[in-house]
């Protein structure tokens, strides 16, 4: 479905991959900082994925921009070294796919809703960043050392649930299996990006993860 994010989330009938991580406490508590890096995340995103190529990354940019009015208001904060990052960061994503990253979205789609209820009438909702070629891609964006911490986690910091749930959401859309894989960019110096592709060992714990998650939320909803 083709909505806005403020629509998505405003769907809160629908159970996400958040609310289940949140539920099981994979959703580590937040300092001033950290929300600040989720905003600025939440910006690159919107850039990357729904921006045009020659989209301007400064202030004017931002002010003319169709950006939802909470991030276009959280753009007055930033400083022109947070606007530099994010420059830098759309030029080294560019340059190390060359046109690949352009063809993923040209070819698929960006930004979906999806929604579904499964056989005991349970609601479940994803939004995947890029649907393209047989694989999710979900970009996730880092600072400092958390992108290596991420991925020596066994579990990806309770984002296996993620994976697992958007792929049950794009397999009921469509019929078929699909890969998955996270898109890994640091949004400070040295600006690393690794593309993190899940191999059948780890798409099978993530559903593993998954299950139990979905019992877990379904006992405690119950309960209430």
């Amino acid at each position: 479905m083709e909505d806005t994010l403020d629509e998505y989330l405003a769907q809160v009938d629908f159970v996400s991959s958040s609310d289940l991580r949140s539920f099981r406490g994979n959703v580590g508590r937040r300092d001033g900082n950290a929300s600040i890096r989720m905003q600025i995340g939440a910006i690159f995103h919107r850039i990357m994925l729904e921006e045009d190529e020659d989209f301007q990354i400064s202030a004017i940019g931002m002010k003319n921009s169709c950006f939802p009015e909470p991030l276009k208001l959280f753009t007055s904060y930033l400083t022109q070294t947070d606007y530099r990052h994010l420059k830098i960061a759309r030029d080294k994503l560019n340059q190390w796919s060359g046109e690949l990253f352009r063809d993923w979205i040209h070819s698929g789609f960006t930004e979906r809703s999806i929604y579904w209820k499964d056989q005991a009438d349970h609601q479940w909702r994803v939004r995947p960043d890029i649907v393209t070629k047989g694989l999710v891609i979900d970009l996730k964006t880092f600072s400092g050392n958390n992108q290596k911490r991420f991925l020596k986690s066994l579990n990806r910091n309770g984002h296996l649930i993620q994976a697992a749930l958007y792929l049950e959401g794009i397999e009921r859309l469509y019929g078929d299996p699909i890969g998955f894989a996270f898109l890994c960019i640091d949004l400070t110096s040295p600006y690393r990006i690794f593309l993190d592709v899940l191999d059948s060992k780890t798409l099978l714990f993530s559903k593993k993860l998954l299950a139990n998650a979905k019992r877990d939320f379904k006992s405690h909803s119950f309960c209430y």
